[in-house]
């Protein structure tokens, strides 16, 4: 009997093609539903911006379906657009779920 090496799994490389399809259909049942902000949240966002002077913040946010998380520095805040400009991109004012301030001793 002879070994068959990479033969025996030749019939599985078809699965690349359908590896993606089925990463995508994971994403898409995964996904969440944005929760509905609270009066009080809404004010603590509020404050924690009005409040800014700089420094690293922790950001979660809402974006297709997945929430996320990003600890940096806010370059400039855009009251006209509602947007949080940061070194490497922009967020929504409406995207955020909360908001607390990083302190460095």
């Amino acid at each position: 009997m002879s070994d068959r090496g990479m033969k025996k799994w030749a019939p599985y490389s078809s699965l690349i093609e359908q590896a993606t399809c089925l990463e995508e259909m994971r994403y898409k049942r995964n996904k969440v539903d944005k929760p509905i902000q609270s009066q009080d949240l809404m004010e603590k966002i509020n404050r924690a911006l009005s409040n800014y002077r700089g420094g690293p913040i922790k950001i979660k946010f809402y974006y297709d379906g997945y929430f996320y998380i990003i600890n940096k520095e806010i370059k400039r805040i855009d009251i006209e657009n509602r947007k949080l400009i940061f070194d490497t991109g922009k967020l929504n004012f409406s995207q955020i779920v909360d908001i607390e301030e990083i302190f460095e001793f």
